[in-house]
Formats: structure tokens, C-alpha cells, sequence
């Protein structure tokens, strides 16, 4: 499954396992650091993150905390949570309608997963599957997560009785899949065909929530698919390079090649072939993000420069000058004079 863009993943589906680590008492804004991600992160659920770096910062929390981490996380902080997929669940009157809505819009969440919603005699199957290589504990993480989350939708009303009918998941390495039945209700099966599968019966699709829809105020259009950039490798690269750069530092092309879930020399031949290269998008967004910052505001440029995280007024003018063959000070007064 080779990819030809880069994997992304609205910040927004970790947002659950944020909110159960901070109200647990853990210190958030350090183990998103040690994720690769800037503390800001949590202001912004539809900011784009590389799906390695989320499916890394799963793992460890699942480490950490024990391997049904998932099904717990789901219980504290659920499917309302996933930004523009929670509002359409809550913008719906039944599980049902829930999930085709949802389904329709999941180009919006993520640039390499699938979600699909199948009826069959007597319910329906909700799948979800990865475009992308990941190995048996990843796909344990990841599947258990979103499979409670797709239980969720059916569930929210906290209404007593049998919801789900059957469960697909690949098994741990080592632990397989029966501590997660007690999670579930159910049988938790290996999957046989690498997705997750969750089974309802009609009967649960179909009856009301208990609580009244709220309206919709964003469309869904393709417009939305915003996520995947331009369709080019260097489109989606450019899309979190403003995230990668807020943590301090820039990122190397060994780290964007495990993004994008291949090897650096063919990272560098698809950006060749495309124009580029990492170092030249580097540069772009520095420049892009200077001048910005310049002719926003009146901040001094020593201010600029350390915000840039340069660490002197002359460096970051030579930078400037080399982006925009004029140093900061006739930049802001030509920017102000137009």
C-alpha cells in the first residue's frame, strides 16, 4: 500500500485520549512533546497532523496505561469529541442516519482511512480500514479505538441493552482480543479481512436519540478535503509544516519519510520529480511566515527574529533578505505603504 501523499489525520481524533490523560491527571502538554507535537495542538482540533506521529502517541498511551486503553478512553470522552465527525452525529436522529452521514464526510477526517456503512438482512456493518502499512499492536491500538467510538454513536443515549452484535478487530501480538469482550458486550473476533468490523441490529440503528438533533452550521462539501492539499506529495507536506515547525526545530527528511510511510531516497524522488524538496518547502514557509509576522504587527524585529527562533535580529534579516532581496525594516514600510 504505497502512499503518494502524506497520511493525515485531523488532530481531532486524538482528542479523547487528550481529554481522559488531562482529567486523569497526566501532564499532556509533555507527552505531546514527546509525541512530535506542539502543546497549541489543543486548540485545534481540525489541524492536520501526520497519522504516524497520532498512531505513535496512541502506542505509547496504550504502553503506559494498558492495552484496552481505547475502550476506557472512549467511556470517559467519546465520538462528541472527533470535531466535524461529533457534530454530525449530534446533528442526527438516528444511529443510522448518524453513520451515513458520517461515512459521506469522512474524506474530511482523514487522507488515508475508509469508513464504510453496509446494511445487510436484519442490521448493518460499519468498517473501518487504513490505506496505510501498520503493524498487528498498532492496528490492535488504533482498531479497539475507533471500533468503541463506532459503538459510541449507537450507545450515547446510555439506554440499557444489547447494541452491538459483533465485533472485528486484529488481536494483540501477544493478548489476543478477549479483554476487550467485557468493553463490548460481545465477541471479539480476529478479522479476516484487516478492517474493523462492527455489527449492529436494525432495531439499534434505527431507534431515536433520546436527545433532539442540534443544527448543522458547516456544509459538507469537497471543499472540506482540504486535509489532502493539492493532491501532491509537497501540497501535504506544506499543509503541516507550520505544525512541524512550531515545535522548535525543523523536521528531517528521515522523520517526513516516516510520515509518509516510505524511504527518504524515495521521499527525494518524488519530491525531485515534483520541483522541490523538503529544504526549498522549509524555506518557503519561513519566508512565508516572516513576512506575514512582519507586516502584521509593529512587534521590533528582534521580537520577530526570536519568535521565528532565530537567534539574533541579523541572522533573521539576512534570512529576509535572501527570501525577499529587502531587508525586514523597508519590507514592513513598503507593506504599510501599499
Amino acid at each position: 500500500m504505497a502512499t503518494t501523499t502524506l497520511p493525515l489525520v485531523r488532530a481531532a481524533a486524538a482528542f479523547p485520549f487528550m481529554i481522559w490523560l488531562a482529567d486523569n491527571g497526566h501532564p499532556l502538554d509533555l507527552l505531546l512533546q514527546n509525541a512530535g507535537l506542539p502543546p497549541a495542538l489543543v486548540a485545534d482540533p481540525d489541524q492536520p497532523i501526520p497519522l504516524q506521529v497520532g498512531i505513535e502517541f496512541l502506542r505509547a498511551v496504550s504502553r503506559a496505561e494498558g492495552p484496552d486503553i481505547g475502550c476506557r478512553v472512549v467511556a470517559h470522552a467519546g465520538v462528541d469529541q472527533l470535531g466535524l465527525i461529533g457534530l454530525l452525529v449530534r446533528a442526527s436522529r438516528t444511529p443510522r442516519e448518524a453513520f451515513q452521514l458520517v461515512t459521506r464526510a469522512f474524506f474530511h477526517h482523514g487522507s488515508h482511512e475508509v469508513l464504510t456503512f453496509t446494511p445487510h438482512a436484519g442490521g448493518a456493518t460499519v468498517r473501518h480500514v487504513f490505506r496505510v502499512p501498520l503493524d498487528a499492536e498498532a492496528l490492535f491500538i488504533t482498531q479497539q479505538f475507533t471500533a468503541a467510538l463506532i459503538a459510541t454513536v449507537v450507545t450515547r443515549d446510555g439506554r440499557d441493552g444489547p447494541a452491538v452484535e459483533r465485533v472485528e478487530l486484529t488481536p494483540h501480538p501477544v493478548l489476543g482480543l478477549a479483554l476487550l469482550e467485557p468493553h463490548f458486550g460481545c465477541e471479539v473476533r480476529p478479522t479476516l479481512t484487516g478492517a474493523a468490523a462492527v455489527t449492529f441490529s436494525d432495531a439499534a440503528l434505527d431507534r431515536p436519540y433520546s436527545q433532539s438533533p442540534i443544527p448543522l452550521d458547516q456544509q459538507v462539501t469537497e471543499g472540506c478535503a482540504v486535509i489532502r492539499g493539492d493532491g501532491t506529495l509537497a501540497g501535504s507536506i506544506r499543509t503541516i509544516l507550520p505544525l512541524l515547525l512550531a515545535r522548535g526545530g525543523e523536521p528531517t527528511l528521515a522523520e517526513m519519510a516516516r510520515f509518509a510511510f516510505m524511504s527518504t531516497r524515495t521521499l527525494q524522488r518524488r519530491l525531485t520529480a515534483e520541483g522541490t524538496s523538503l529544504s526549498r518547502l522549509i524555506e518557503q514557509e519561513r519566508s512565508a511566515r516572516a513576512v506575514a509576522l512582519l507586516t502584521a504587527s509593529s512587534s521590533p524585529v528582534q521580537e520577530v527574529a526570536a519568535e521565528m527562533g532565530y537567534g539574533s535580529g541579523a541572522s533573521f534579516t539576512r534570512a529576509v533578505r535572501r527570501w525577499t532581496s529587502a531587508p525586514p525594516t523597508r519590507l514592513r514600510k513598503g507593506r504599510a505603504g501599499a
